[in-house]
């Protein structure tokens, strides 16, 4: 909706812009639809992992298991048009890293999972794989930050209303 609006007010402004033929609205998922965790397979990191040629083995290796995004997943958001070299333009595409554990290396670490696939469809090395620039846990000590004690009470107050 925002795109549309866009491209309405650049024609208002005089901007010619001709339709692109090749141009397809309508491009394939990248996620696929599970129910349950029938016929995927999660383990330590290299146990279940693939060279990035068999799909059918690709397409069971669970990569995040919060959101249960397996490696099919993340090498199809990789092999599409618009290039991917970081961990968060995969999260953005496949919501891995995105779950209740937000990829902590304690947990199933799906952020260094993902870093070595990107690494491996991109050719590159692991350590030219951009990464999140903050830590994959907060450090806050409490869960809001409070501007003063009214804002605080008044928060308080609203959620036990």
């Amino acid at each position: 909706a925002i795109s549309v609006h866009v491209v309405e007010l650049l024609q208002k402004a005089g901007l010619k812009m001709p339709p692109n033929v090749n141009f397809n609205p309508n491009r394939a998922p990248i996620i696929t639809p599970k129910v349950g965790l029938r016929g995927l397979k999660m383990g330590p990191p290299g146990k279940n992992d693939s060279d990035g040629k068999d799909e059918a083995a690709m397409a069971k290796n669970v990569i995040c298991k919060c959101e249960k995004v397996t490696e099919l997943e993340v090498v199809r958001a990789l092999r599409r048009s618009l290039p991917i070299d970081s961990t968060q333009g995969i999260r953005k595409r496949t919501r891995a890293g995105m779950g209740h554990c937000q990829g902590d290396a304690e947990n199933y670490d799906c952020e260094c999972r993902v870093r070595a696939i990107i690494s491996r469809e991109n050719g590159v090395s692991v350590e030219e794989v951009g990464g999140r620039p903050w830590p994959a846990t907060s450090t806050l000590t409490q869960r809001w930050i409070y501007k003063d004690e009214v804002q605080k009470e008044g928060l308080e107050k609203r959620m036990n209303d």
